[in-house]
């Protein structure tokens, strides 16, 4: 399982811009944040679950403008939500995953 589909769900559907990209690894990059720094995220396609990881999840955070349109666009990218959007005091909070995590 290469990660074409991983890539096109940050890209299209959260705005990262893809600096590298093969069959089983890419690199992204988020655009400027307001302190002008920058995340890179490395995708690697693997076999199977890390022997350390059972149990664990991965758990990436991003701000975004648009918290509707941006759960429907990464629906549509094939990601679904684990659990209804909620509504703390600092704003409005989803989880979503995708079959690759």
């Amino acid at each position: 399982v290469g990660v074409a589909s991983s890539v096109n769900l940050f890209q299209n559907g959260l705005g990262l811009t893809v600096l590298r990209h093969t069959d089983d690894w890419a690199e992204l990059c988020t655009s400027d944040g307001p302190d002008g720094s920058k995340f890179r995220l490395n995708l690697k396609s693997v076999e199977s679950e890390a022997q350390l990881s059972s149990g664990y999840n991965q758990m990436l955070q991003f701000e975004v403008e648009d918290l509707d349109g941006t759960v429907a666009k990464c629906a549509q990218l094939g990601a679904s939500l684990d659990g209804p959007i909620q509504y703390p005091a600092h704003g409005k909070v989803s989880v979503m995953r995708t079959d690759q995590g």
